[in-house]
């Protein structure tokens, strides 16, 4: 299991990917009580962000420092 905490008072990007998480947890939230179908939700992650009607979706440009770090990691890994 996985969990990932997001300051929100940290800066702005970070309240735009605390949304944008929060989004994806009411999607699943859905499907997990049956207000949606698999193939909705699929439907719906596959288009994500063009298909969410949440309207509180935004664009988050991450930093220089963790652009970096993620493409040292996938050169570590043979990516």
């Amino acid at each position: 299991e996985v969990c990932l905490k997001v300051d929100v008072r940290k800066n702005k990007d970070a309240a735009r990917l605390h949304e944008m998480l929060w989004t994806w947890r009411e999607q699943a939230a859905k499907l997990e009580v049956g207000e949606i179908s698999q193939e909705d939700y699929d439907r719906w992650r596959y288009r994500y962000p063009e298909f969410d009607t949440t309207g509180h979706w935004h664009k988050v440009v991450p930093s220089q420092g963790l652009s970096d770090l993620l493409a040292e990691a996938e050169k570590a890994n043979g990516k």
